[in-house]
């Protein structure tokens, strides 16, 4: 039944009967490219009564035509490329025009020799402006021969199916473009997750494999060593990350992913047989073509996306892979300097404890050896003097078992404490809290050497000062006092405070036999183990926004000046 008449190029055929208008109805209903595609060859075999079929799609980049849907036709086929000249496919894309042989083995590099006496018929299909959108090849056994009435029907059939696969092209780039942008907020979320780069990386190629189907996905990091700089190749996904369990690495002056690196561009290669700077890996796998999107941020390069896979790339791709290798590019950095923030933090804590273990528990068994030493000679002299002793022993160590019981809270997890916050507190400062600065001092004074002949304080130009501030000044002066009772051979300590002009003024004098200050900075420079001390009264003293000055000669004793501008501790 025919429903009139078409021209075409010059000649009058059938219209379109009825049965053919149910399958242009049925393969316009169709979007999606892959199915469309398979309905369409599989109604072109039945509309010429042919036995097996292919559809191909043109490639530019490539001036070749890709299998994508047959009909009764090996697997194999699937996914082949066609140059010109190459079969009936590549004979319809040499010339441009229809091309009917009734022996196919006739053709030049044929892909399926075993049907090699069939029939065959090949038919461009028409893109928008006259150009090529993809090919027709369709086969029969003999004695089928296609002639010219076939070839009006595939020929109007592939006008029609032209416009059904442009509509479902066109379907497949907005798909895409919305699964690139849930993928570009899925790698937005992984960037937040807290990884370290190499989980990063890994889970960043994943997540490209499985949103967008990339079928060899690796991420490539940027090192150096005494070799010079290489990209090591860790955590595929896709096809390589079924088959490697390795990582490998290669120069960054080799492979496209390299020059990518190297020139912070990006790298398309849409056939790597004809690319010289390909680089296959160690578990060769069918691959065609290669994106690599070199990882950059201002002058830091990092790595690289690397995909390789059998289509080729177009602009969407690339646009894509490049938002992903910025936001990529920031989450490195932020690892990176994250963990330098965490390095920080734990050297200032290490430092910070090894100050609190100087001043709490160091000074208290410092001076426990140095009476453990006179209380025998004393016992001997005055059994009541050695007793004396011996209970001054006793009470310094319970001050260091107090201050060491302290700090090792500090260390223990304490659920009931605000996240952040620190404390200070141990034995010695709690004085400070109960009894305040100078009588605190003055108690620590007569722990650590009850003997000493003369310990005077001076505070009537003192004010009173938050217990924070207070608590760290007596951490200063402790360490001070403790220096002079066990170093100087002072009979006399003088200790004074006074509050002018917004500036607090605390000094700890001795009439000890002093040092050369600046021979023992040297000594300091070149040996940590040197004046732990007067680094930790300097350190303490910057904590505050004050200095913390060292005044000595040898023979004329030592003083220790603090200054501490009080408008620098005001929130």
């Amino acid at each position: 039944m025919s429903s009139g008449i078409l021209r075409i190029e010059g000649r009058d055929v059938p219209a379109m009967s009825e049965p053919f208008n149910t399958i242009l109805e049925e393969i316009a209903s169709e979007l999606e490219l892959r199915p469309l595609l398979t309905s369409i060859i599989t109604r072109a075999c039945e509309l010429l009564g042919a036995d097996s079929g292919s559809i191909g799609l043109y490639v530019p980049r490539r001036h070749t035509v890709q299998i994508e849907a047959i009909h009764q036709l090996p697997l194999t086929e699937l996914g082949l490329e066609f140059e010109p000249g190459e079969g009936l496919i590549g004979k319809v894309l040499a010339t441009g025009r229809p091309v009917i042989v009734d022996r196919y083995g006739e053709l030049q590099r044929i892909s399926l020799p075993e049907m090699r006496d069939y029939a065959v018929i090949g038919v461009p299909i028409p893109g928008p402006g006259g150009g090529l959108l993809g090919v027709f090849g369709i086969g029969a056994p003999p004695p089928r021969k296609f002639g010219a009435s076939d070839l009006d029907t595939l020929r109007l059939f592939a006008r029609h199916a032209a416009i059904a696969i442009q509509n479902a092209m066109r379907y497949e780039r907005e798909k895409r473009r919305t699964e690139r942008m849930t993928l570009i907020a899925h790698i937005a979320r992984v960037i937040t997750a807290g990884l370290d780069a190499n989980e990063l990386v890994a889970t960043a190629a994943q997540v490209i494999h499985e949103h967008l189907g990339y079928p060899n996905v690796v991420i490539p990091l940027l090192f150096r060593d005494d070799d010079g700089e290489y990209l090591l190749f860790d955590g595929h996904a896709g096809n390589y990350g079924d088959i490697m369990d390795l990582s490998h690495r290669i120069p960054v002056t080799k492979g496209v992913t390299g020059t990518a690196v190297m020139t912070r561009t990006a790298q398309i290669v849409n056939d790597v047989r004809k690319d010289p700077r390909y680089v296959p890996p160690p578990i060769p796998i069918n691959v065609r073509t290669e994106l690599a999107m070199p990882i950059v941020l201002g002058e830091e390069v990092f790595g690289c996306i690397n995909i390789e896979g059998l289509n080729p790339f177009d602009e969407d791709d690339v646009a894509s892979i490049q938002i992903i290798a910025d936001h990529l590019a920031v989450a490195i950095k932020n690892t990176s300097l994250s963990r330098e923030a965490r390095q920080a933090a734990v050297m200032r804590e290490r430092q910070r404890l090894a100050r609190d273990l100087h001043d709490a528990v160091s000074q208290a068994l410092s001076s426990i050896s140095l009476m453990s030493q006179s209380i025998v000679p004393a016992w001997r002299r005055d059994p009541a003097e050695g007793e004396r002793r011996a209970r001054r022993i006793e009470e310094l160590a319970r001050l260091a078992f107090a201050e060491m019981r302290a700090l090792l809270r500090e260390l223990r997890p304490d659920s009931t404490s605000e996240a952040g916050t620190t404390t200070i507190e141990n034995a010695g400062v709690a004085d400070v809290k109960k009894m305040g600065l100078a009588a605190a001092l003055q108690r620590f004074a007569f722990i650590l050497a009850p003997q000493t002949p003369s310990i005077r304080l001076d505070f009537a130009a003192y004010r009173s000062q938050p217990p924070s501030l207070e608590e760290r000044l007596y951490l200063i002066c402790r360490e001070a006092l403790s220096n002079a009772i066990r170093h100087s051979g002072a009979d006399r300590l003088d200790v004074s405070a006074a509050v002018n002009d917004d500036v607090l003024m605390l000094s700890v004098q001795d009439n000890g036999r002093g040092f050369d200050v600046a021979a023992r900075a040297e000594v300091t420079g070149n040996s940590p183990e040197q004046g732990i001390g007067l680094q930790t009264m300097s350190e303490r003293a910057a904590a505050l926004g004050g200095v913390c000055e060292v005044q000595s000669q040898s023979g004329r004793g030592t003083t220790v000046c603090i200054r501490i501008p009080l408008l620098a501790m005001t929130p």
